[in-house]
């Protein structure tokens, strides 16, 4: 029997292309930022997460089931006292354009990065051995980032140079959970210890990312059926991890901006004139809100904000 074109069954869809996370150290820092710099000319929305060497200090007088419950200035100082007393270990950067396409710097590859820092010293430094534990099973060499990380005093000053920073207002940011990870960042950015309040921290947020920085963890308190970690939204979502481990950087900050770009997809786009657009006036309300340092005076009109899947009642 002969079979026509028209009766050929479809070809199937192109692969999409492999992620691969650039592993960024002293010796490379410099090149990597030129591309970065490029590809932040078209991928304007940027995702970061951080490793670091756990929780030290924790309230002696707080059931461990009511940590999550604490007001968010208590939270703010539990924070400042860890994140001035340790150092970092890694950072994951993501960088995506409005279609959530990773930059493929001309290959057919898309990319993410992960800087290794060489701050952290496991032998010498404070630290919560459960936390090293688990990131040396992960995979990461601290003796390797001792010898050839990144000092962070050149990394600030190429997060600058590049726009990243103290220029907000051009970029989207976007994290999980990410009140540690941004204390990390604004103390090497700043070259200085946190600040003593909750409210000059998120002056410091708002002077360096800009006001349009979401965090997907306080995103999801406005969702039926979405709870938990980062890893079981991105499930409940469908976002697979498609490159690297999880507990690294470069791996779960890719994690984060997919099921970041999911979510806005599922609940915060609405179909007007034929078109899907993102709904601005909701967006408002979830922006520059980190989860755990909620500051009540930014938009009380939340409460009672509920939000559903796109097509939903």
């Amino acid at each position: 029997m002969v079979v026509s074109a028209r009766d050929a069954p479809p070809p199937p869809p192109p692969s999409p292309a492999a992620v691969v996370v650039r592993e960024v150290w002293q010796h490379n820092l410099e090149d990597e930022f030129d591309l970065i710099k490029i590809a932040l000319m078209t991928h304007t929305i940027v995702s970061m997460d951080t490793e670091f060497p756990g929780v030290i200090f924790k309230p002696v007088n707080v059931e461990k089931r009511d940590l999550g419950r604490l007001p968010p200035f208590w939270n703010y100082q539990l924070m400042r006292r860890n994140v001035n007393a340790t150092n970092i270990i890694q950072l994951g950067l993501g960088l995506c354009d409005h279609r959530g396409c990773l930059p493929n710097l001309g290959t057919d590859s898309q990319y993410v990065w992960q800087f290794n820092f060489k701050d952290f010293d496991v032998h010498n430094d404070l630290q919560n051995p459960e936390s090293i534990e688990l990131l040396e099973r992960q995979g990461i060499d601290f003796e390797k980032n001792l010898e050839e990380g990144i000092d962070s005093a050149d990394f600030a000053a190429l997060m600058v140079e590049s726009g990243l920073v103290m220029n907000g207002s051009d970029f989207t940011w976007v994290t999980f959970h990410g009140g540690y990870d941004f204390a990390h960042l604004i103390k090497i950015v700043t070259g200085q210890e946190l600040p003593c309040n909750l409210v000059e921290f998120m002056d410091l947020v708002q002077l360096n990312f800009g006001r349009r920085v979401f965090d997907v963890k306080h995103m999801i308190r406005f969702c039926d059926g979405l709870y938990g970690g980062l890893e079981r939204v991105a499930n409940t979502l469908g976002v697979q991890r498609v490159a690297g481990r999880s507990h690294q950087a470069g791996s779960d900050t890719l994690l984060t901006l997919q099921t970041f770009m999911k979510f806005m997809e599922v609940y915060f786009k609405e179909k007007k004139d034929s078109a899907i657009r993102h709904n601005g006036h909701l967006l408002r309300k979830v922006s520059f809100v980190l989860h755990g340092l909620e500051l009540i005076e930014f938009d009380p009109s939340n409460e009672g904000l509920k939000l559903n899947p796109l097509g939903d009642e």
